[in-house]
């Protein structure tokens, strides 16, 4: 294979993986959106009972309304009624919020009805459905000929690698794909160059394993 044909073979390639990890990372932003949204419905859930324990607390020892906006409690000065329902107003919003606190770490931990899971459930049909349009773009996208028949292995199938092997070619730094992938592994084995050109895990086999854990969820 010339080396004009390699370049834009890799250039065609790099599009693609591209394009995947892009949807890859659509993926993960979708599933973060989802547990936030989960997360947010427990805060709210426990403010509006914070709010509800502190105005129970407040009318609960609160005296009767005619007589205290009137300040005629008998046997109360203004100045007494006033701390006297300063201090009930203050241990209302820490009993409030404790309350707040312990009602989050049940419903996060599922320990009480309307936990997470059966908050997530509310969300989960539109996350599901938003989701399957991901995975069939990706499924699409790994069916492709370039992708089955790739000449690249399969740990440098991310846009890192081909990145640096595009850029060796163009500076004609070496002439074949062989070539190429013998310096990339060569350069690799420096730690400082190393996550600069080499990724953990392959774009290919976040796609399946992606793909993978969609059908175990819908399961």
């Amino acid at each position: 294979m010339r080396e004009n044909v390699i370049l834009d073979y890799c250039r065609d390639l790099f599009d693609i993986l591209e394009n995947l990890e892009r949807l890859l990372k659509s993926s993960e932003e979708l599933r973060e959106d989802y547990q936030q949204k989960i997360t947010d419905q427990i805060a709210r859930q426990a403010s509006i009972l914070d709010i509800l324990v502190s105005i129970g607390m407040i009318v609960y020892f609160m005296p009767d309304k005619t007589i205290f906006f009137s300040n005629l409690v008998p046997g109360t000065g203004p100045v007494e009624l006033f701390f006297r329902m300063s201090a009930i107003t203050f241990l209302s919003l820490v009993l409030g919020y404790g309350a707040r606190l312990g009602l989050t770490w049940l419903w996060q931990r599922n320990f009480l009805p309307a936990g997470r899971k059966d908050i997530g459930r509310l969300f989960k049909k539109k996350y599901l459905r938003k989701q399957k349009e991901i995975v069939d773009q990706i499924q699409k996208v790994l069916d492709s000929e370039m992708i089955k028949d790739s000449k690249l292995p399969s740990d440098y199938m991310n846009t890192k690698s081909l990145n640096y092997i595009i850029d060796c070619l163009e500076a004609g730094e070496v002439s074949t794909l062989k070539e190429a992938i013998d310096l990339l592994e060569l350069e690799s084995r420096d730690s400082h160059v190393h996550s600069l050109i080499k990724t953990e895990n392959n774009t290919i086999t976040r796609a399946w394993t992606l793909i993978r854990n969609d059908k175990e969820e819908r399961s």
